[in-house]
């Protein structure tokens, strides 16, 4: 049958957002019409790709097996679309970069902008995802690199150190605890959190870590956004445990505090991720390189 790339883009949407109305927002279209397209494909097909329930939307195992093969689809059709365009632009390569917050955040923006002025060529695809979306797209050959937070090995990645961030305390002006050099996690879990959203690295950390102690977390809002996150602690409306660097311009407009996190664990390794026996492109190799030497330059920039 013929497949027809509009209705590919709109099923994966369903599929990764849960519902067709989150899916048909993403698409920027409409419900309905999102709904008709996935049920001809369907009739087409003659088999049942989602099941359609109260709460969004569930994959059959013939939606599954569609799912992994159209992301594939989409993928290098968006590479021939940018090699293409290249031949016009003059650029001579493409790297894809999946990369979590904390790393676009406090490093990807340094990194990238000495990594161009040496190759002004070479056209860099950055997208933030979780560290477990940033492991099953490398795992899936949907990137180049990752970076990721993983207190284990992942079989089929080869992971290498990065960089390190250190976990802070970020409090309102005037809260109890901004009276202490340094704070312990247990004292911290007395009041309510804004927090990145669960099934995140550094969410699933922290609970994990109050799990052991016997204690609730306490996260009150959930926001993909570091800015928003330090907004709402400006606001009184709860604590929030951040990587340092990434609250330093709150901190010099005195809108918030920060204390050093007193917990060995505060300390978290961000690493480079790459598929294992899937050897890189040119110009993805250079960008590897380049970020695993990054920690260095910064460090001799510094002195």
């Amino acid at each position: 049958m013929r497949y027809d790339i509009q209705t590919l883009r709109a099923f994966v949407a369903v599929a990764e957002e849960g519902s067709i109305a989150s899916g048909a927002a993403r698409e920027a279209t409409v419900a309905s019409a999102v709904s008709k397209r996935i049920s001809e494909m369907e009739q087409a097909c003659g088999v049942v790709l989602i099941n359609r329930h109260r709460r969004g939307v569930a994959l059959t195992p013939a939606g599954v097996e569609l799912l992994d093969h159209a992301r594939r689809v989409l993928v290098e059709l968006e590479r021939l679309d940018n090699t293409l365009s290249d031949f016009g632009s003059g650029a001579r390569g493409q790297v894809r970069l999946l990369a979590n917050t904390s790393s676009i955040v406090q490093f990807l923006p340094q990194d990238f902008a000495s990594f161009i002025a040496v190759h002004p060529t070479v056209k860099l695809d950055l997208e933030e995802r979780t560290s477990d979306e940033t492991q099953r797209l490398l795992l899936a050959g949907l990137a180049d690199l990752g970076i990721l937070v993983s207190a284990n090995a992942i079989e089929g990645l080869t992971l290498e150190h990065y960089r390190n961030d250190r976990l802070v305390v970020v409090l309102p002006q005037g809260h109890p605890l901004a009276s202490e050099k340094k704070v312990r996690f247990e004292d911290v879990l007395s009041y309510d959190h804004v927090g990145l959203p669960r099934n995140t690295a550094l969410c699933d950390m922290l609970a994990e870590e109050a799990k052991k102690l016997n204690r609730p977390f306490k996260l009150r809002i959930q926001a993909r956004s570091y800015e928003g996150l330090v907004l709402m602690v400006s606001a009184g409306i709860g604590l929030s445990l951040l990587p340092e660097r990434s609250v330093t311009p709150f901190l010099k407009a005195k809108t918030v505090l920060a204390r050093p996190l007193d917990e060995p664990w505060a300390t978290r390794e961000l690493l480079l991720a790459s598929r294992e026996n899937h050897p890189l492109t040119a110009v993805a190799a250079l960008l590897y390189e380049h970020l695993l030497t990054s920690e260095e330059r910064s460090g001799s920039e510094q002195r």
